[in-house]
């Protein structure tokens, strides 16, 4: 069975507005351990941030997450698992997803949290909660419409 295996990851305002300097070196990390399928680098419109967004409408954060994430440029990746490609060669099927490897890499969304772990990149990066640098999809759904948000062709030109 081949089951879904992307991810999406955005690199956050915080990072190109205030730490420019850093996206190579974060780009670097990021395939050190991930195969970038596509990439682009938007600045998000009101409208588009609250589409995005739309499931955090009503939340205390909600008004400040829109205010930062449209603030200046974002990066929005579509992102694999470098060890995928070993594991669907092998034939093994087990965590089959990229998912969790992203998320395990970005860290806890906490600064604090973040911090406590070595080599997370919010840890390295994040400012704050809000600004903590980076966005992973939480499930293969929200992947899914996310990927389909950002780069609307790209799951149907990849089938498998």
């Amino acid at each position: 069975m081949n089951k879904f295996k992307y991810t999406l990851a955005i690199i956050k305002p915080d990072i190109l507005v205030k730490q420019n300097q850093n996206v190579d070196k974060i780009i670097n990390k990021i395939e050190s351990k991930f195969i970038i399928h596509q990439r682009k680098q938007i600045k998000l419109s009101l409208e588009e941030a609250e589409q995005f967004y739309k499931d955090h409408r009503g939340k205390f954060f909600y008004e400040r997450l829109i205010s930062f994430m449209t603030r200046g440029d974002i990066i929005p990746l579509i992102l694999s698992d470098k060890s995928l490609e070993i594991n669907n060669n092998n034939n093994n099927n087990n965590n089959n997803t990229s998912i969790k490897p992203w998320r395990d890499f970005i860290g806890p969304t906490h600064r604090d949290k973040a911090r406590e772990q070595i080599g997370c990149l919010r840890g390295e990066y994040g400012t704050s909660d809000t600004r903590n640098a980076f966005h992973g999809s939480g499930s293969e759904e929200e992947a899914i419409d996310e990927i389909n948000f950002f780069f609307p062709h790209f799951l149907e030109n990849n089938k498998k």
